[in-house]
């Protein structure tokens, strides 16, 4: 779709220059478009620690998980925990 979107053409002309069915290209658009709208999103949220005293523990929460990470914790091992819960 981001070539149809960059071209600049119709998508009558698109789909005559790519040698596919209008049809087609507007099914799987719309299919595209709806399974992106409906993706759920995850961004970052910013924390601001100024003024706030050390703690040893930082909870995580990924919908209904919760992940309780402590000084000295495995990066590795919390890579491997995010990619399963965003596998769910």
């Amino acid at each position: 779709m981001s070539n149809f979107e960059e071209s600049g053409l119709t998508g009558s002309q698109w789909c005559a220059n790519q040698e596919i069915s209008l049809s087609q290209f507007q099914y799987w658009r719309r299919k595209l478009i709806s399974t992106r709208d409906s993706a759920p999103s995850s961004h970052w949220m910013p924390v601001d620690l100024a003024g706030q005293e050390k703690m040893d523990v930082l909870f995580i929460y990924l919908g209904s998980a919760k992940i309780e990470l402590h000084t000295g914790f495995d990066p590795d091992l919390f890579a491997d925990a995010v990619r399963v819960l965003r596998a769910l």
